[in-house]
């Protein structure tokens, strides 16, 4: 796991700038602190960071070029397979001088170009240059769970793992009004766009050819049709335990100590569990709220832990701990991102990182087998019985009452009304709704600058356009795993793990086990009033039984009592007239928010004034 960065001048008579690579490279150091390099050849300059997990010797320094000083790569990821395919090419005559998944990657693409990305089991984002004829070939992994953004400027095309890096290089600063908007709606914004109008996300599975004739963007991989190809099982549950069990076991292979996330929900048990089978000794780490019951699981993670016989730390957070470590998370935000459990996660990973360099974790599964709460709706709309007709005929009742995340019946409360609300809408633009934390019509309020409503539908029409694509609810949940879980999820955990330089791993995005998922029918998965069902089925006797049959709750914040109070001062420092409004905010539409925020009935007002707080603090550090 490393951060690259580095240009390519695409027009020869544009002024030179690889100068600017130090500072690039200087921004993403928290990726990589263990070793730097720089290569410059032809109309390419690459960059990268390196934090040392496979190889930690000097054989693995990067930028790494071939043999035959050809081909150069930077590379930012895992292989998980790449034991077995350095095997298959030794097999056939082929010797190496280092034991990185690297030198194997640049193998492979030097012996089959750019179709070497399916052989790859893994996460990455990669660039490669091509001294012979002055080429680069650049790719994201198939899910998106490393970065990769890019921009051309100025005759030059640049990349980086981290936008800040990228506008180092020279990348565009004009604030994209759109994005600003889907900002406040979603709490990310969606790629392949970014909250600056010059800068773009590389989608995840796609890839590019940058020459001097310009870039060419193209998709490398596409989920639904290697689904297709997967045979079908005679025992779908001995096929998943058997994927999941080998994808865990990959996954802890490193030249550095290695652990695992463990909240006590279902995902990350059973990636522990599975992990405590091929690792003695494992250490597992989760956390929990010392002032907060409500939000608190941690007793689950420890039952786990005894369970599994694993060596277990709990990182307890005060409100005052949390308030102090606010600040770090938003000087680590590059771009305004406000999904809440950031913050418990960076905590996490800080504390996690003094004791593992790696870590397994949960993420990906509620996308690929339909954990979320939305999902359990989506199944009951779809198949209304009593209960669900009864919910839609008290509507008035739910609208009267009081709605939040606060607690355990206002939390009820907010589901049944969007329950209600949302019945008779078509699927597609039901999962849109369901994506946003924020109505749209609220948050176009927060935006000074008032955007076409048809430019905004056509960059969210993202979002429904696996409705298309799969039937029942396998298109839901291929929705969430284009959308949600590259943009939100997985963003969160590179995000605050590499701020601290912690590799985290996901067993469940092996593309073998997210191929066999989509094979399957949706009712071999979930099932009304049972999410993951196949899961609990599958991996069940692993665990305490109370790990399997509890109710999923979300890894959250206690973001009302901590911006209520230890955070109340930085509310009123940040949320001023003169920033709003200079920021691009409508300052009418702010205060109300922080007023409802202190009023009786705060609604889900401190979730908004939370994103108010990053947006604003970002703007001040890097668009001012």
């Amino acid at each position: 796991m490393c951060g690259i960065a580095g240009t390519f001048q695409i027009d020869p008579a544009r002024p030179v700038t690889g100068d600017r690579i130090k500072v690039a490279l200087q921004c993403i150091a928290h990726r990589g602190p263990d070793d730097e390099g720089i290569y410059t050849n032809g109309s390419a300059v690459l960059g990268h960071r390196r934090l040392s997990i496979i190889d930690t010797t000097s054989n693995g320094h990067q930028p790494f070029t071939d043999d035959r000083g050809r081909y150069t790569i930077v590379f930012n990821g895992e292989v998980f397979n790449f034991q077995t395919l350095r095997a298959d090419l030794e097999a056939k005559g082929h010797t190496f001088r280092s034991h990185s998944d690297t030198e194997v990657v640049l193998r492979l693409f030097t012996l089959k170009g750019p179709a070497f990305l399916h052989d790859l089991n893994g996460f990455f984002a990669l660039v490669i240059h091509d001294a012979q004829n002055d080429t680069l070939f650049v790719a994201r992994d198939r899910f998106g769970v490393k970065p990769l953004l890019w921009s051309e400027v100025d005759g030059r095309f640049l990349f980086s793992s981290e936008l800040r890096s990228l506008v180092a290089l020279g990348a565009d600063r004009t604030q994209d009004q759109l994005s600003a908007q889907q900002y406040f709606t979603y709490y990310y914004i969606p790629a392949p766009y970014t909250v600056f109008e010059g800068a773009h996300k590389l989608m995840p599975g796609h890839c590019m050819h940058v020459d001097r004739t310009g870039v060419k963007v193209e998709r490398w991989y596409d989920v639904v049709a290697e689904s297709k190809k997967v045979p079908k099982a005679s025992d779908p549950k001995k096929t998943l335990f058997d994927l999941m069990d080998d994808a865990v076991r990959l996954r802890l292979i490193a030249d550095v100590p290695v652990g695992a996330f463990l909240s006590g929900g279902v995902d990350s048990s059973i990636v522990s569990a599975l992990a405590a089978r091929h690792h003695k000794h494992l250490h597992t780490f989760s956390i929990g709220f010392a002032d907060d019951p409500f939000f608190d699981e941690s007793r689950y993670a420890e039952e786990v832990a005894r369970h599994i016989k694993s060596e277990h730390s709990t990182f307890k957070l005060t409100r005052e701990e949390m308030a102090d470590t606010y600040g770090r998370l938003l000087a680590a935000t590059d771009e305004p991102f406000a999904d809440s459990s950031a913050l418990p996660s960076y905590m996490l990973c800080e504390r996690t990182r003094k004791l593992v360099t790696v870590a397994v974790s949960g993420d990906g599964a509620d996308e690929v087998f339909g954990g979320y709460t939305k999902h359990q709706a989506e199944l009951r709309w779809r198949n209304p019985g009593v209960q669900e007709h009864a919910v839609r005929l008290l509507a008035p009742l739910w609208r009267a009452l009081p709605r939040s995340r606060n607690g355990k019946w206002e939390n009820r409360f907010r589901q049944y009304d969007r329950f209600a609300r949302l019945a008779a809408t078509p699927e597609d633009r039901r999962f849109q709704e369901l994506a946003a934390f924020t109505p749209p019509e609220e948050a176009r309020t927060l935006v000074a600058a008032k955007t076409a409503p048809q430019a905004l539908a056509q960059r969210d029409k993202a979002f429904t356009d696996a409705f298309q694509r799969m039937e029942g609810m396998n298109s839901a949940l291929l929705a969430d795993v284009l959308s949600t879980l590259p943009n939100d999820m997985l963003h969160k955990v590179d995000l605050t793990s590499m701020a601290h330089a912690l590799e985290v791993r996901t067993p469940f995005l092996d593309k073998r086990v997210v191929e066999f998922a989509f094979s399957l029918p949706p009712e071999a998965k979930l099932v009304k009033g049972c999410s993951k069902q196949i899961l609990r089925e599958t991996f069940g006797h692993l665990l305490p039984s109370v790990v399997m049959t509890r109710s999923k709750k979300g890894f959250e914040a206690p973001l009302l009592d901590l911006l209520r109070g230890p955070m109340a001062a930085f509310v009123d420092a940040t949320c001023t007239k003169e920033l709003a409004e200079s920021a691009g905010l409508d300052w009418r539409a702010v205060e109300g928010q922080v007023k409802q925020l202190r009023s009786a009935t705060p609604g889900n007002a401190q979730a908004t004034v939370h994103a108010l707080l990053v947006y604003l603090s970002w703007w001040k550090t890097h668009a001012k």
